[in-house]
């Protein structure tokens, strides 16, 4: 009877040790389960994120391709700026410094002024401060131009009313969409030069 009892104990012993090794090995399978779900979701996140920046940079020159020729239009009827050269999407070195460089988003030049014109997507005040801080260093960039006078336009499809009067208040144009086609929001606000 004694021996009957140690083979039970034994067998159940034998039982829940197989119980313990099939529990490590699930817990196992399972950890490396959640390891490769990690890493499949780390990159799937990395090329999510990489797809949002492909469009945001695809928002942004759709953007410019809007804007582009509105500023040869407003440049011609509204300033009277005669376009001897147009470029958009022009980088251009600084002539002394050549680790400087600016990228304009649209550039005109005329026979005696520049339309200077920055574009976004998404209007942010930081974006609109660090066109103002750039507007008096243009000619560091274009000293064959010097002189001439620079007409400063700010576009994107939309620009919230207080942007609009903190650009007015920078002697900035604010270049928007209208009914039609993209609209000098603040042209009788700004004296012209």
């Amino acid at each position: 009877m004694e021996q009957q009892e140690r083979e039970k104990e034994r067998q159940a012993l034998l039982q829940f040790q197989q119980s313990v090794s099939e529990f490590q090995k699930s817990v196992s399978e399972f950890k490396q389960s959640v390891l490769e779900d990690s890493q499949r979701w780390e990159k799937e996140r990395r090329e999510m994120n990489k797809r949002w920046g492909e469009l945001a940079n695809k928002m942004g020159t759709l953007v410019e391709d809007i804007v582009a020729p509105n500023i040869r239009r407003v440049a011609k009827e509204l300033f009277g700026v005669e376009e001897i050269d147009f470029s958009v999407r022009r980088v251009v070195h600084h002539p002394t410094d050549k680790s400087r460089l600016k990228d304009f988003d649209a550039l005109l030049i005329g026979a005696d002024a520049i339309v200077l014109n920055e574009t976004k997507s998404t209007v942010r005040q930081s974006y609109i401060d660090d066109f103002i801080a750039f507007i008096p260093t243009v000619f560091e960039y274009l000293p064959e131009h010097t002189g001439k006078r620079v007409i400063p336009v700010f576009s994107s499809l939309y620009i919230p009313e207080q942007f609009v009067r903190y650009l007015t208040a920078n002697k900035i144009y604010a270049m928007a969409m209208g009914d039609d086609t993209m609209e000098i929001l603040n042209y009788n606000e700004i004296p012209r030069p």
